[in-house]
């Protein structure tokens, strides 16, 4: 595999099976167009790199996740600009949500409008007792555009809080994001980075076409209903059950062993 390049906007680095891949212009890692188009080259190459069995996507500093778009940014306007900065970002959204990795969004401080929608579509969103959401757009003069307050967030929390969220605009803090199950858990900001490595690295030890079975049937329940979902259930576990990593699984059960799993 060839080189990784240097990035300008995020960080990317390794630890074991665990990637780490960081939005990085604090202190509220704002998204610019070159943002968006580093964290899709380097989820590309995440899914190359055969060591990498989990990602954590987070923000440097312990200010913001992401405060969402960068206003001053030209892109943001209107004409051609704005048209492909937004085709950007649900394009991005859309990697998130397809990647065949897990994927943990570590959440601390703000997180904003396009923010909530990196974070959000991860498999995992552990979340700091300093979090705080906030998806005000109309209060902008702006609707959401990136396939997630219009596209996702009724799937995710329901008709009427998905209204009240994007109508009021209104911070929602991390222990209400976590009863409207924006959040996975909430963790105090002093055990944050040892629970989201702890919790990556379980992740990064599951068996890879399961993980992939998981996430490909979970989404197509919400975005093609059930008749889809249950081909995708039956399809998936004669896939499954064949693999080596099944095997494995289960000998390792019996052996009261770690299993050591190779993705097929």
């Amino acid at each position: 595999m060839a080189p990784e390049a240097r990035y300008e906007t995020i960080a990317l680095s390794h630890d074991g099976g665990v990637s780490r891949l960081t939005l990085n212009r604090p202190p509220l890692n704002l998204v610019t167009s070159t943002l968006l188009e580093e964290v899709i080259a380097a989820l590309d190459l995440l899914e190359q790199r055969g060591e990498t069995r989990a990602v954590i996507l987070t923000g440097a500093g312990d200010r913001a996740f992401c405060a969402g778009a960068d206003l001053g940014e030209e892109s943001r306007g209107g004409g051609d600009g704005g048209y492909r900065f937004r085709k950007r970002g649900q394009a991005l959204v859309d990697r998130l949500e397809t990647f065949p990795k897990p994927t943990v969004a570590g959440i601390r401080g703000w997180c904003i409008g396009g923010g909530t929608a990196l974070a959000w579509p991860c498999d995992i969103r552990l979340a700091s007792t300093t979090t705080k959401f906030r998806t005000a757009d109309v209060y902008l003069g702006l609707v959401p555009s990136w396939g997630m307050g219009f596209v996702r967030l009724v799937h995710y929390v329901g008709r009427n809080r998905a209204m009240d969220m994007l109508l009021l605009g209104e911070d929602v803090g991390a222990e209400e994001a976590l009863r409207m199950g924006l959040v996975s858990r909430v963790v105090p900001d002093d055990r944050f980075d040892a629970e989201l490595a702890r919790i990556a690295l379980r992740l990064a030890g599951s068996a890879p076409i399961a993980v992939r079975a998981v996430k490909e049937a979970i989404r197509a329940q919400y975005r093609d209903g059930y008749d889809r979902a249950k081909v995708l259930e039956e399809s998936w576990a004669d896939l499954v059950a064949a693999t080596d990593d099944a095997h494995e699984g289960v000998a390792a059960f019996k052996e009261k062993r770690r299993p050591a799993f190779k993705g097929r």
